[in-house]
């Protein structure tokens, strides 16, 4: 087997995996789909960002290389039955288009029969009553990096011939068809939650804008990336307003009182909602108009009504609770990983702070 060079985002991603807390199986599902979708998930990027196909040329082999670069010829994929990768990447597609999102959508229409596979029941049986939300699509996404990793560790690869063979299912494949391949990753980039959403964009974030990713917690890129899932209307507000409780200005970084590393679970969680309470005292408190007409809230019933902040707060946790489907409880005694847990202070803080600017005051 060929000696492979380690480059430097490798030990970057690498670490940042491990600090997320993820177990082997979902760490090589993650890095395996970076390689199989590095071309689908940066194509509409690159191409705004050049202009001059060389230069394009260049720049796609340049996150190719990003992670893993084989020494010489090596194709880690010839040791893999291709079969049940291809099984469990169609699969996802029928479950999250046909059956979550309930598109009707015909794939065998669209793309090359060799791309279709049998449906893998266990998994689409598993999700196919399920809602289309935020935590449905985390609960999605985790269990096809579980399951694809699952297989591709019975095979003892290091986490780079794991990327390279996910590479080399995607040259193999958009050989076949070009676009067909492209369109079930991009389904499957389409359904990541905030959390998975933050690790695939590190590659365009480390190649082109290093002081960005550098200068966020992992905590606030899933914020930003939960705006998208929620009400965008008010993201500029309630980013300004996590700018100034979570950083310092100069030079920017996070405050020495949020230790999401080390902190007790169950102080963080009390105090991210006691913070994101305060922005009816802080400055974005006057945007309060902008926060009122739209109506893209989980708690609309409290809309310019008044309340005490302790029935607040148990409307929040039975948000946590029922919409997003984790218990408190659960949390705090460790059962989610510390991404998963990072996540849910964003959502905590997001629902916290938006919620509280469209109560009309807070009694006794």
């Amino acid at each position: 087997m060929n000696q492979l060079i380690e480059n430097p985002f490798k030990k970057y991603f690498d670490a940042t995996l491990e600090r997320c807390g993820f177990d082997e199986n979902l760490k090589a599902g993650i890095i395996f789909f970076l390689g199989e979708s590095i071309i689908s998930a940066n194509t509409n990027q690159l191409m705004n960002m050049f202009t001059e196909e060389q230069k394009i040329h260049q720049e796609f082999q340049r996150l190719f290389s990003l992670y893993a670069t084989p020494t010489n010829a090596y194709n880690s994929i010839e040791e893999l039955d291709i079969q049940p990768i291809k099984e469990i990447i169609y699969t996802y597609n029928e479950v999250y288009v046909n059956a979550i999102r309930k598109k009707n959508f015909d794939f065998k229409k669209v793309i090359n029969q060799e791309l279709i596979t049998d449906i893998d029941q266990e998994f689409f049986d598993l999700f196919k009553d399920s809602d289309y939300k935020l935590i449905t699509n985390q609960k999605l996404n985790t269990y096809f990096f579980r399951k694809i990793g699952e297989y591709l560790n019975g095979f003892e690869l290091s986490y780079q011939e794991i990327y390279l063979a996910g590479i080399n299912y995607y040259q193999t494949n958009q050989k076949i068809d070009f676009e067909g391949i492209n369109l079930l990753n991009l389904n499957i980039i389409d359904s990541f939650s905030p959390l998975y959403s933050t690790l695939f964009h590190y590659p365009l974030l480390y190649v082109y804008y290093p002081n960005n990713l550098n200068a966020n917690h992992l905590f606030s890129s899933i914020l930003q990336f939960l705006y998208l899932h929620t009400n965008t209307d008010i993201a500029k507000h309630i980013h300004a307003f996590h700018n100034h409780v979570f950083y310092e200005p100069n030079p920017r970084k996070v405050r020495k009182e949020w230790e999401f590393e080390e902190g007790n679970r169950g102080v963080l969680i009390s105090q991210t909602v006691h913070n994101a309470l305060e922005i009816r005292k802080s400055p974005i408190a006057r945007t309060r108009p902008d926060f009122l007409v739209s109506d893209n809230y989980l708690l609309k019933e409290i809309k310019d009504k008044s309340i005490t902040k302790d029935d607040f707060k148990a409307l929040i946790t039975n948000i946590i609770e029922e919409y997003y489907e984790t218990s408190i409880d659960d949390v705090v005694k460790g059962k989610l990983n510390h991404a998963e847990f990072l996540q849910l202070l964003a959502i905590l803080f997001y629902e916290t702070a938006a919620n509280a600017m469209i109560v009309k005051d807070w009694v006794e």
